[in-house]
């Protein structure tokens, strides 16, 4: 059986919290720990505070609730694909972007529209066949979203007992 390193308690106030929704395993929350100096958990696990909630492309009520259980803390959707941590989570996003088109451009005003579109690198740039990934369709998305949504269930059933002094 494989131990986890504990953490003590100067340790996890000075670093920032990231909880993720996104499956990852083990290996691959202690590489992005690493990579971010953080403390990465899994969404299942106990945690009082949050600073950055990482989820997949879901509902936005999944996404709403998310933000209520980790109250204060920032919710980003996640599209990513890692083979060496054997990871697919491509989105919506990711799968425009391999059907042809050159880039996704977020914008509040047309004033921000244009001017991302000017930018260099922007989306009216020449891009090649090899900035374009190949496809790897997500088929387990559905799945990701009943996880999340029956773990905040559970949550609030959880604490509903709690707060009942069951």
């Amino acid at each position: 059986m494989e131990m986890e390193r504990v953490e003590t308690a100067d340790e996890v106030v000075e670093r920032r919290t990231i909880v993720t929704a996104l499956p990852l395993k083990r290996p691959a929350r202690e590489r992005l720990a690493e990579l971010l100096d953080a403390r990465v958990l899994d969404v299942r696990a106990p945690c009082d505070h949050a600073d950055l909630v990482l989820t997949p492309a879901c509902s936005p009520q999944l996404i709403a609730a998310l933000g209520e259980k980790y109250d204060g803390a920032r919710v980003v959707v996640v599209e990513l694909d890692d083979w060496e941590f054997d990871i697919e989570l491509s989105g919506p996003v990711k799968r425009i972007l391999r059907s042809g088109a050159a880039a996704y451009v977020l914008a509040d005003s047309l004033d921000e529209l244009a001017a991302k579109l000017a930018a260099p690198g922007s989306a009216t740039d020449e891009t090649t066949e090899q900035d374009v990934p190949s496809v790897h369709e997500l088929s387990a998305t559905q799945t990701v979203d009943d996880l999340i949504s029956a773990f905040l269930r559970e949550s609030v059933e959880y604490s509903m007992r709690h707060a009942s002094g069951d």
